[in-house]
């Protein structure tokens, strides 16, 4: 090794590389069978609303409302003190630090039948 200096530096390269090929070549197969099964990160259809509204209030308010409706970072929701048309105008207009507007028309409504539903 005296006299080449840079073989080990060569050997990592050259590993590397061949190591970024083998994981994109891994990589492109994943997402092609994940496009064949319909894992494609399609929306999915809910025939009830109220599911509709849960997987919404997950991805879009549970980080500021807490997976139990308790609040967080923005106010609890399990009071049962609210009522449709105030859960709907709130989500609309986005009060204090919400922004507004983060679901719209039958997607705030999921979420307010959600929620009230909750509060039962």
């Amino acid at each position: 090794m005296k006299g080449k200096p840079l073989y080990p530096f060569a050997v990592t390269a050259v590993l590397g590389i061949g190591l970024i090929i083998i994981l994109s070549f891994v990589g492109i197969n994943m997402d092609d069978q994940a496009s064949e099964n319909g894992d494609n990160n399609e929306a999915q259809e809910f025939d009830d609303p109220i599911e509709l509204g849960e997987s919404l209030y997950q991805s879009s308010c549970v980080s500021c409302h807490g997976g139990e409706l308790e609040g967080a970072s923005g106010p609890a929701l399990d009071g049962g003190n609210l009522s449709q048309e105030d859960i709907l105008n709130a989500i609309s207009e986005g009060p204090g630090t919400m922004p507004a507007g983060l679901v719209t028309g039958e997607e705030a409504e999921a979420v307010a039948e959600f929620i009230l539903a909750e509060n039962e």
